[in-house]
């Protein structure tokens, strides 16, 4: 009898014994996915059945529950995803330059402020503690005037949106940008403004904290409370997963950590008495996306299905709207490597193309050269270029989901949420994400992760390309980028600048002000935002903050 009229194999079990010595010559014992999910041979019907998959239930239609294949029915089809470029060095100037040249490019994602490290831990530019840092790593930015300059020439009615990874100083960065529109004469609806707003993951993974954990979540809630009359467009807060993921959390923790701190921010505002319908879709969630490509995809299908279903049954939503959050991705810089820089352009691309197979609205796109400093103008256009390909010579955005029904990724979206759901109950039984933290568990996850995997690279068990396996004599290096030297000593003569042009007496008050709301547990948006207009600066604003919450004592911490 010939190959091709063999009867078919029954089941999977069947074609797995007859193939079975073929199959024991494979490249591992045994395969898994990043998050050490089994990997089998081959997906078909019989493995959805077996987990009990239902496609009404568990995928169903786009633009309805459960929500697995996007939020609405057109996917990309309307409206392509926004490409967004992070950037930001030096001084105002020098950044205003660079998201002047990307916007120039093609870059749709808006105007996104990196940060340098004294702002983003409330530090003026000519602190003791900042004078090395200035500018290196993200802008400078400590008074509105600054911002003022970071936006010079940049109509905000034409750049679509802005976002920032304004964490513990979230609530300044909001109300610099209140002050701008409103001297620009711009409504709020005209560019929608997205801030990080996120503090619990820096106590968790990054380290820019400076009060105690509560004080941080509580002006959270109130920047997120004031925006719903202010600035009811705005996205107030961006809950990332992607630094616990970059600082050694598999793909499923970044997922269920991500919304574990989630339910912390809402459930304060619930106590506010806020409402969930009221505010749920201008929630945003972001991820970063790494180099297993199947579970990323599954990932994002996963989180929307969760989340939604969270707002349901958890939140009290009662509207398709509250359950619409954001979903918002970048590329990951940690699989970037120095060595042979010019492989991170495949490496990006992937990444970018399993953020759009799982739908996410928005895509930062690193560059191929940030293993080795900042990004060049090339580098940056290069990651552009990579976005561009695949919306406009793919074919792929013209379908939604276009890898749904893959028996693979449905058992593997499935698992995810099965897997999420058990982490949230696991941080629900310590008491919530705040309890999780000063327990470490969140931070013995992450380390525990970062060792697993650098051991399996030095060991070579898991192949980095051009770094433990087809190393090569490197040649030229490609162009890098230096931040300008003389950037920080401009920064500071202009900070000084705005000191002594500046009404005093009205800076004082508007301190007085901001310390008196903070004791008194009000709202200090306004507040904050009197002290913006009246250009103090973000060290004096968070040093009243210092003032009354106190400073942040790290808690002992069992690995």
């Amino acid at each position: 009898m010939s190959t091709s009229s063999k009867p078919l194999p029954q089941t999977y079990d069947h074609w797995l014994e007859e193939h079975s010595k073929e199959l024991q010559d494979s490249r591992k014992k045994s395969f898994e996915s990043s998050s050490g999910i089994l990997v089998e041979t081959l997906y078909t019907p019989e493995h959805l059945q077996h987990a009990g998959w239902d496609y009404q239930r568990d995928v169903g239609y786009p633009g309805q529950v459960p929500y697995t294949r996007g939020f609405t029915p057109g996917g990309y089809r309307q409206h392509l995803w926004k490409m967004e470029m992070y950037a930001g060095f030096g001084s105002a100037e020098e950044a205003n330059e660079r998201y002047r040249y990307l916007m120039s490019q093609g870059s749709t994602g808006g105007v996104s402020i990196a940060l340098d490290l004294p702002t983003q831990i409330g530090y003026d530019s000519d602190h003791v503690m900042a004078r090395d840092e200035v500018g290196q790593i993200g802008v400078a930015l400590t008074s509105l005037d600054d911002v003022e300059r970071v936006f010079d020439g940049i109509p905000l009615d034409q750049v679509g949106h802005i976002f920032s990874t304004a964490n513990c100083i979230g609530p300044i960065v909001c109300a610099w940008l209140l002050a701008l529109y409103e001297k620009r004469g711009t409504p709020t609806a005209d560019c929608i403004v997205q801030l990080q707003n996120d503090p619990i993951k820096e106590y968790i993974a990054r380290g820019t904290q400076f009060l105690p954990i509560e004080s941080a979540v509580k002006l959270t809630t109130d920047m997120i409370e004031y925006c719903r009359t202010a600035a009811p467009e705005w996205l107030p807060i961006s809950i990332s997963g992607s630094h616990m993921k970059q600082a050694g959390a598999t793909c499923v923790q970044e997922a269920a950590f991500t919304i574990c701190n989630g339910i912390t921010y809402v459930e304060s505002c619930l106590a506010r008495g806020m409402k969930i319908d009221d505010f749920g879709h201008v929630i945003e969630l972001h991820f970063c996306t790494e180099m297993d490509f199947f579970e990323e995809v599954a990932k994002y299908r996963a989180v929307r299905k969760v989340w939604a279903r969270l707002v349901r049954e958890r939140f009290g939503g009662t509207t398709a709207k509250a359950q619409h959050f954001r979903l918002h991705a970048a590329t990951s810089g940690r699989p970037l490597t120095a060595q042979q820089p010019l492989n991170n352009i495949a490496r990006i691309t992937l990444q970018a193309l399993a953020q759009i197979l799982g739908g996410c609205e928005q895509t930062r796109t690193a560059s191929f050269d940030e293993a080795l400093g900042i990004p060049t103008q090339e580098a940056a256009r290069t990651s552009i270029r990579a976005n561009q390909i695949i919306a406009y010579e793919t074919g792929i955005p013209d379908t939604v989901d276009p890898l749904g029904g893959s028996y693979y990724l449905e058992n593997l979206t499935l698992e995810y949420e099965k897997r999420i759901d058990s982490i949230i109950a696991q941080v629900d039984k310590m008491g919530g994400s705040l309890a999780a933290v000063k327990d470490g568990f969140f931070q013995r996850a992450l380390a525990q992760g970062a060792y697993r995997e650098q051991c399996a690279v030095e060991s070579g068990e898991q192949v980095v390309v051009g770094v433990n396996r087809f190393q090569s004599e490197e040649g030229q290096p490609v162009p890098t980028f230096k931040v300008d030297p003389g950037a920080a000593d401009r920064q500071i003569a202009k900070l000084k600048q705005v000191r002594e042009r500046r009404d005093a007496q009205a800076v004082a008050k508007s301190l007085q002000r901001l310390k008196e709301d903070c004791q008194a547990k009000r709202n200090i948006m306004p507040a904050t935002l009197e002290c913006v207009k009246a250009y103090a600066t973000i060290g004096e604003i968070a040093d009243v903050w210092r003032e009354v919450f106190g400073v942040y004592v790290p808690e002992s911490v069992r690995f």
